[in-house]
């Protein structure tokens, strides 16, 4: 590990930048129709209570450990060695999808013209660079993607209300099928946004280690409350009918604003928030990746690692798949329930109870002397 300190304010706008352009970008599916908002509220509900009974207890345990150690720690050399071989690599398969979904989107709403490999190598170059700086340098840059993302937010919202698009019957009937099977729908994608495990690789960079739970419990719901405003923004503005539609709802959201006929088109301020979220999601996961290769090749230095990892996610990226059907049937079914379920969810919880019987067992074994040496004072 670098020797690196951020402070909370750093750590949350990593998190609600994270979380931020998990949901934005992809949403939750067609299924939940005018629910799409509660949905979105539904699944940071349930990341709350991950971090609290999970993530949570496991960082208080080990706050200057990342997810690499404590699995050493804790299921000894070899079982832990091959835990975060697993871990590593999902963290680097998840940043090649990222790029590649990154990507795709550059050339649709950007650059028509010009050959993905192109624009994968450039998307390559800036995290390598990113990474190579240092998770200060990263930081640094995250609390101030934070402020402009909060600031275009609060732009959008006020020109989509003052060019009178708003209609709140879309958003009528609410739960008309009650709340079960909503979350019955949206079960797979539940799973996939329940990523806060990646921030075990950079929590003990935290400078008040103590924080760490609230701040990510606070990003967590903030995050949520404004996805979910703006999934309810953006139904109320198209329909259920022009949300389904849309290749990316709150882009053509913004393509309906016209206040005066002066302030018209602000497609700028979706592109640039979508790859504000897209940009930190995938240094986070390469990060990650690359910190938790060197912790296993007992490198204080993460930066030699950087090629290699970059290589690895360019490749990811070239051969993921293009086919919005498979990959839709991958994200929304396969990867969740084969790949993430057990590793975001299945293996943290077996995690917690053998840190749990070791810690009752260290203190028995703590105890025991003192228990006897009372005794022969009797």
């Amino acid at each position: 590990m670098e020797k690196a300190k951020i402070d909370g304010l750093q750590m949350f706008s990593f998190m609600f930048l994270f979380q931020f352009g998990s949901l934005i970008v992809t949403g939750l599916g067609l299924e939940v129709k005018q629910n799409n908002w509660i949905a979105v509220l539904v699944v940071s509900g349930i990341n709350i209570l991950l971090i609290l009974l999970i993530y949570g207890p496991i960082y208080n345990r080990f706050p200057n450990l990342t997810l690499t150690g404590i699995f050493l720690e804790n299921t000894g050399k070899i079982v832990g060695t091959v835990l975060s071989i697993i871990y590593n690599f999902y963290f680097i398969l998840i940043a090649g999808f990222i790029l590649r979904d990154t990507g795709d989107n550059m050339i649709k709403y950007l650059l028509p013209e010009t050959p993905i490999e192109v624009v994968l190598l450039m998307g390559v170059l800036l995290i390598s660079y990113s990474c190579f700086l240092g998770i200060e340098v990263f930081a640094r840059v995250a609390q101030l993607l934070f402020f402009i993302m909060i600031t275009l937010g609060i732009m959008g919202n006020f020109l989509v209300f003052a060019s009178g698009i708003v209609d709140p019957i879309h958003l009528l009937p609410i739960l008309e099928d009650g709340l079960f099977p909503l979350i019955k729908t949206v079960f797979p994608t539940i799973i996939s946004y329940s990523e806060m495990v990646v921030f075990f690789m950079i929590l003990p960079y935290l400078n008040k280690p103590q924080n760490g739970v609230r701040i990510g419990t606070l990003s967590v719901l903030f995050s949520g409350l404004s996805v979910s405003w703006t999934f309810a923004l953006t139904i109320a503005v198209l329909g259920v009918y022009g949300t389904e539609l849309a290749d990316l709802p709150l882009l053509d959201t913004a393509q309906k604003i016209n206040v005066g006929d002066f302030f018209q088109r602000m497609d700028p301020i979706v592109i640039l928030t979508l790859f504000i979220g897209l940009f930190v999601k995938l240094n986070i996961f390469f990060y990650a990746g690359v910190v938790g290769m060197a912790e296993l090749f007992k490198k204080q230095k993460h930066q030699p690692f950087i090629l290699p990892a970059a290589i690895m996610i360019f490749v990811i990226a070239i051969v993921s798949v293009e086919n919005e059907i498979e990959k839709k049937e991958l994200f929304k079914e396969k990867l969740p329930l084969f790949i993430e379920l057990p590793i975001l969810i299945i293996i943290p919880c077996i995690l917690l109870v053998i840190i749990a019987i070791r810690g009752k067992w260290q203190k028995r074994k703590h105890l025991q002397p003192y228990s006897k040496g009372s005794m022969k004072d009797e």
